[in-house]
């Protein structure tokens, strides 16, 4: 009974594959993270030019609390300026009244600016080639901002996408369906030829669809938006890997007059 209703599961994901051109991945925590930890960067700057000794805990409590908050906020519009002042109040309720802010600020901005910082995924691999090989478009679409370029430049895996869309240069936010538009847009594709895949319920999945595009989740762990609502027909993955072999099986699955 198990082995039936896993092929199920994987025939009704590659029917929702049937008719994808492109595929547009999240950023952090889909194909990367980053290496020391957010809390764990914060921390140790926090304490060598502030003074201040900051719990880990809480850095990833205050950071976790003030993303959700912003992606269920009314106001989606984002810019350089206002993502530069989102992380720098970040620090203002880590550590208020400190002299040594600004040394702070600029030395965090800098840190998550350089490919160093960052790890792919063990599961991203050969997958942006593995993808171009069945004959789709990728792009990276994150909430992020210009620093994304220089990151994803220095990380061999995902440097060579089709195209990145970041939130503060198109200026929306995920989930708003403005920022889904412009990641088709710069794809030159229909938001129906598109699969977004990422790790995030609300921001990846619920907003792509609201946008109409079909959706894959990626679960690596607890994400923070887990108990909210999943979508009907959206793919949910244990590994990216899962994506190549599911393309390679819907190619197998079409007949001469669907590859005419």
């Amino acid at each position: 009974m198990a082995n039936s209703v896993q092929d199920e599961t994987i025939v009704n994901d590659i029917d929702s594959l049937s008719g994808i051109t492109a595929v547009v991945f999240d950023a952090v925590g889909t194909l990367m993270y980053p290496e020391p930890s957010v809390a764990e960067a914060y921390r140790r700057s926090i304490q060598r030019h502030c003074g201040a000794s900051v719990d880990p805990d809480r850095v990833s409590a205050v950071i976790r609390e003030s993303l959700i908050a912003r992606s269920a906020g009314d106001n989606l519009s984002t810019s350089e300026q206002a993502e530069h002042e989102f992380w720098a109040q970040l620090i203002r309720d880590l550590c208020p009244n400190s002299d040594g802010f600004q040394a702070c600020f600029d030395e965090l901005f800098a840190h998550f600016a350089q490919p160093a910082s960052w790890v792919c995924f063990d599961d991203v691999g050969e997958l942006v080639d593995d993808l171009k090989r069945a004959g789709v478009k990728v792009a990276i679409a994150s909430n992020f901002d210009l620093r994304l370029n220089s990151v994803c430049d220095g990380l061999t895996p995902i440097a060579e996408v089709d195209c990145r869309i970041i939130s503060s240069v198109v200026g929306w936010r995920k989930p708003a369906v403005e920022f889904f538009q412009a990641a088709i847009q710069e794809l030159g594709v229909s938001a129906e030829q598109t699969l977004m895949v990422g790790d995030d319920l609300i921001n990846d999945v619920q907003g792509a669809v609201a946008a109409g595009m079909r959706a894959a989740w990626i679960r690596r762990g607890t994400a923070i938006s887990d108990n909210a609502e999943t979508p009907e027909n959206v793919i949910q993955l244990s590994t990216l890997q899962q994506l190549p072999k599911l393309f390679e099986r819907l190619s197998a699955s079409r007949t001469p007059d669907e590859d005419s």
